[in-house]
């Protein structure tokens, strides 16, 4: 009877275990990539299609202003969606609130002031973190407010001037080495 007592108590005490929730499968590095480079596209795609209709529709003045109010809430926006930290950096800041992570910064400064022909982003997964990054090329584009102060228009200087007192992003090149563009996804329990 004692043994029929154990017996039915040790049952009864596995029954009522409750067991763990299975651990969900870990965030593979190149899954944890693709959402780093997923995050990098968008904000480039997204900026420069916002870029692109403010030329067209206002006039270069308006892709000034794009960067100035659009770019900061498109960074916060692919954070707050994705959850991977997004950004724009150079040797030759306009913001200082685009000042780079420091392993952007190394980045950057190995790359120095060049041409952006034969230039190599990266991707790497660093312990729990994949870190991608997109060399910036200046294209024709670009000039209306990177290239030589003299050959920017009127208007976009007093943009420039309004909202970058500080401004050293200008005196490029088309084909120049611009700066980075960047993300950084943190692998997270769970994913």
């Amino acid at each position: 009877m004692r043994s029929h007592s154990l017996v039915a108590a040790a049952l009864l005490s596995v029954a009522c275990q409750r067991s763990a929730p299975p651990s969900p499968p870990r965030e593979s590095d190149e899954a944890l990539l693709a959402r780093a480079d997923s995050a990098a596209v968008r904000l480039s795609t997204t900026l420069k299609e916002r870029l692109v209709a403010a030329i067209r529709s206002e006039g270069p003045a308006a892709a000034a202003e794009v960067c100035s109010r659009q770019a900061p809430e498109i960074v916060a926006t692919l954070r707050r969606e994705t959850g991977v930290t997004v950004g724009r950096s150079s040797l030759r800041l306009r913001s200082p609130a685009d000042a780079a992570p420091s392993w952007v910064d190394g980045w950057l400064r190995a790359q120095g002031e060049r041409p952006a022909a034969g230039v190599t982003g990266l991707r790497v997964v660093e312990g729990d973190r994949a870190r991608v990054l997109r060399p910036i090329a200046i294209e024709g584009p670009c000039m209306l407010c990177h290239g030589a102060p003299e050959s920017i228009p009127a208007e976009v200087r007093a943009v420039l001037a309004a909202h970058y007192p500080d401004d050293r992003a200008t005196g490029y090149r088309v084909g120049d080495l611009r700066g980075a563009l960047w993300a950084e996804a943190t692998r997270s329990s769970g994913r």
